[in-house]
C-alpha cells in the first residue's frame, strides 16, 4: 500500500456548505485528490466560485442549490446528485450558521436557539436520513460531519466567543449523533467521522470582529497563530479515503493546541 490509499479517483464526493469557507476547502481536497464533487448551498453565485476553482482538476462537477434544513431539498439534492452521477461515496455534513447575539442564555432570544439548532443540527440528522440508504445499497460510503473545538469543551476568554451557547451545544450533540450512526452503519460498511475544527480564517467570523479575536486567539494557542482553511485537507482527505478504512465514530480535533 502506497500513496494510492488516498485516491478518490472515480468516487463522488457531496459537501454542504460548499460555497465558501471550510466547505469550499473540502470541494477543493476532493477534487484534487481525483474525486467527481457535488458543491451543495444556498447561494449559486458562491457555488459558481467554487465549481470555477475545481473544474481544472477535469474531474465532473455539480452544483447544486439546496436549503439543507428543509428535508425535501435535501431529498431533491440526493436524489439528483444519485441520478446524474450515480453514487453518493463521500459526504461532508458541513454546512451550518453561527448565532446572531452573543449574549448570555438568560438574554438569548429563542429564535436565534432554534435557528442554530435547525442549522447545525436537525440539518445533519435530515441529511443521514437521506444518504444512509445510498450508502447502504452500496455498502460502502464515509460520512463527515463538521463539529467544532467548541462542541467538545466550553470556549471562554472573549465574550464573542462564550456567549456562543448555542452553536456549542448544538456542535456538542452533533458529536453524539455521528457516534450513533456510527454504530449503526458500520454493519453496512459506511464510516462517520467528525471533524472538529478550531478557529479559521473563514466568512464566518464577523469582518469587525477578526483583529481582536485572531490576537486573542493566537495566545491561546500553542501553535501561537490562527488556522488557515487550507489546513485542514490532509484530515479531510484521510477521512475520505481508504487511508482511514478502519477508522468510524471518531472525533478528529484541529485546533493548533486549544484544547491539549
Amino acid at each position: 500500500m502506497g500513496k494510492e490509499i488516498f485516491d478518490l479517483k472515480g468516487k463522488v464526493a457531496v459537501v454542504t456548505g460548499g460555497g465558501s469557507g471550510l466547505g469550499q476547502v473540502f470541494c477543493e481536497a476532493m477534487a484534487e485528490f481525483g474525486a467527481d464533487v457535488v458543491c451543495v448551498g444556498r447561494t449559486e453565485e458562491k457555488l459558481k466560485e467554487t465549481v470555477a476553482k475545481i473544474r481544472p482538476y477535469g474531474h465532473r462537477t455539480l452544483a447544486i442549490s439546496a436549503d439543507v434544513t428543509k428535508q425535501a431539498e435535501i431529498e431533491r439534492m440526493v436524489n439528483q446528485t444519485v441520478r446524474e452521477l450515480g453514487a453518493i461515496d463521500i459526504f461532508f455534513a458541513n454546512a451550518g450558521i453561527r448565532e446572531k447575539s452573543f449574549v448570555m442564555i438568560h438574554e438569548k432570544p429563542v429564535a436565534d436557539w432554534d435557528d442554530v439548532m435547525d442549522a447545525d443540527l436537525r440539518s445533519v440528522f435530515l441529511q443521514m436520513r437521506a444518504v444512509f440508504p445510498v450508502m447502504m445499497k452500496q455498502k460502502s460510503g464515509s460520512f463527515i460531519t463538521t463539529s467544532s473545538a467548541g462542541g467538545v469543551w466550553p470556549l471562554a476568554q472573549d465574550r464573542w466567543v462564550y456567549t456562543q451557547t448555542a452553536y456549542a451545544t448544538a456542535k456538542a450533540g452533533l458529536i453524539m449523533l455521528t457516534k450513533a450512526a456510527a454504530r449503526q452503519y458500520g454493519p453496512f460498511g459506511i464510516r462517520v467521522n467528525t471533524i472538529c475544527p478550531g478557529y479559521h480564517r473563514t466568512p464566518l467570523t464577523p469582518a469587525n470582529e477578526v483583529a481582536s479575536l485572531e490576537k486573542m486567539i493566537s495566545k491561546l494557542l500553542p501553535l501561537g497563530r490562527p488556522g488557515m482553511p487550507e489546513e485542514i485537507k490532509g484530515l479531510a482527505v484521510w477521512l475520505a479515503s481508504g487511508a482511514s478504512s478502519f477508522v468510524t465514530g471518531q472525533i478528529f480535533i484541529e485546533d493548533g493546541g486549544y484544547l491539549a
